[in-house]
């Protein structure tokens, strides 16, 4: 692993191995403006705070209005994004380029977490954060091969660099799918760990088969099988869950 960086007064550090990094907490508001991107949002300051306070408390980032909306003038000043007249945050080019760098990062640890140390999916979220920012060039690439080249992340989230397109052509919210179809599980939200666990303890994870067996809006709850079992979900947990046909062809892990 990388050795600690030295932070400057630009906010960006060194990696120790000569790369000038950004420093953590711009990094991981660039995660979460980068997922935003990937999902089509470009958030006001509000809507930024609400995201970045799903982040671990380890991070040990301020999530109140003002100071968010401090470090956003921050990045402004880097460049890293612009605020339109709507209101709304849109990464530059050069933020996108940074966003794309930490989302690597992050979904490689949570693989490192997951597949080479055996640690649980509800864990590796949060274990990725504590890593992501470490890691040197030369550390990736080793990992990269050590991982067999994987994709996308373990909750199915592309990894920047590999090809994969941010949202797949045939995927939809679970909330939508056709009661009876038979799909498979595409993409899982990662940020709260007890869903997470239920979801896993579940089988709902990516790769795996899934259908709606009943759905019930009036109540807000969809039953959905598995092959090991039936479970019921409310509407707001299916809204996160991305599905694509059975037919579809199978990403790249």
């Amino acid at each position: 692993m990388a050795p600690p960086r030295k932070q400057n007064g630009n906010g960006h550090s060194h990696s120790g191995d000569g790369d000038l990094r950004l420093s953590p907490g711009t990094e991981n508001y660039l995660l979460c403006l980068y997922k935003l991107w990937e999902d089509d949002e470009n958030p006001t300051i509000t809507q930024l705070t609400d995201t970045l306070r799903q982040l671990p408390e380890t991070e040990g980032l301020g999530t109140s209005v003002p100071s968010v909306a401090g470090m956003v003038r921050r990045m402004q000043r880097q460049s890293l994004v612009d605020v339109g007249a709507d209101k709304r945050i849109r990464l530059t080019k050069q933020g996108l380029e940074g966003g794309e760098d930490i989302a690597r990062r992050h979904r490689l640890a949570e693989w490192l977490v997951v597949k080479l140390l055996g640690m649980e999916l509800h864990q590796a979220h949060n274990e990725a954060h504590r890593l992501e920012h470490g890691m040197s060039q030369d550390f990736q690439e080793k990992l990269v091969e050590r991982l067999g080249h994987p994709k996308r992340s373990p909750y199915g989230r592309p990894i920047p660099g590999t090809g994969e397109p941010k949202m797949p052509a045939d995927a939809l919210t679970l909330d939508t799918a056709i009661q009876g179809e038979p799909y498979i599980v595409d993409r899982v939200p990662e940020e709260d760990s007890q869903l997470l666990k239920f979801l896993a303890d579940s089988m709902i994870v990516p790769e795996q088969p899934i259908t709606v067996s009943e759905a019930t809006p009036y109540l807000g709850v969809i039953e959905v099988a598995t092959p090991h079992n039936k479970v019921s979900i409310g509407y707001n947990v299916a809204r996160q869950i991305l599905v694509r046909p059975e037919t579809a062809d199978a990403p790249a892990e």
